[in-house]
């Protein structure tokens, strides 16, 4: 990184790596002098193109001796002013150095639910696989009866045939609802445990009306 900051700012550098955690730091050490990074490892190097060959949709042209020269509009203008750096490399790498998932990175599975282990137990791209769970023509009409919502999409075949969908299909909130469930492990207890030192204000299950009351 030493020798990088010599340059006093160039268009791109490359790392190879097998070490996401050294990928990591020498990213965060020398981004501020390159428009543009590239980290190699034997997840992408079959299909890597070299630094010298920038995607369409990469935005470059890094500080220093490098330059900038983009355009200015909107938010360009707001982004001109603040450090950016393209970075090439593979989802895995990536999610290691930005703390953000991408996807086709690598899941991480752990037979330890969500629910028993305190926040910063979790792993950024760790995946939880559930059961399979078929949707029924019960469930759109009790979630239909339930929710109030009998738009024709969910209930009029005719009329569904004629809409973007060209079926009826069920209600986006059930689908959201059906996953919640799919997620949450029923067992008594399992983030009661794990929030009992900041005590979260919580309506119990089944009592509309009435005061908060603190989870124990």
């Amino acid at each position: 990184m030493d020798i990088a900051r010599l340059g006093k700012g160039s268009l791109v550098a490359s790392v190879f790596t097998a070490d996401d955690v050294e990928a990591r730091t020498l990213i965060l050490g020398a981004a501020p002098w390159h428009g543009r990074m590239l980290i190699v490892n034997k997840d992408c190097a079959k299909e890597s193109t070299g630094h010298g060959s920038p995607l369409a949709n990469l935005i470059h042209g890094g500080p220093g001796r490098a330059g900038g020269g983009e355009e200015l509009g909107g938010l360009r203008a707001v982004k001109h002013y603040m450090q950016r750096t393209a970075i090439q490399g593979s989802p895995t790498t990536l999610t290691a150095i930005t703390r953000e998932y991408h996807r086709g990175a690598r899941e991480i599975s752990d037979p330890i639910h969500p629910f028993k282990k305190y926040f910063d137990d979790l792993q950024i791209g760790e995946t939880l696989i559930t059961h399979r769970r078929t949707v029924t023509e019960a469930d759109i009409v009790n979630f239909g009866c339930i929710s109030g919502d009998h738009f024709y999409a969910h209930f009029d075949e005719i009329a569904a045939k004629d809409s973007f969908f060209g079926q009826r299909v069920a209600h986006g909130y059930f689908v959201i609802s059906a996953a919640a469930g799919m997620f949450v492990d029923p067992a008594a207890g399992t983030c009661d445990r794990k929030l009992r030192a900041g005590r979260p204000a919580v309506r119990r299950a089944g009592a509309p009306r009435g005061p908060l009351s603190s989870a124990s």
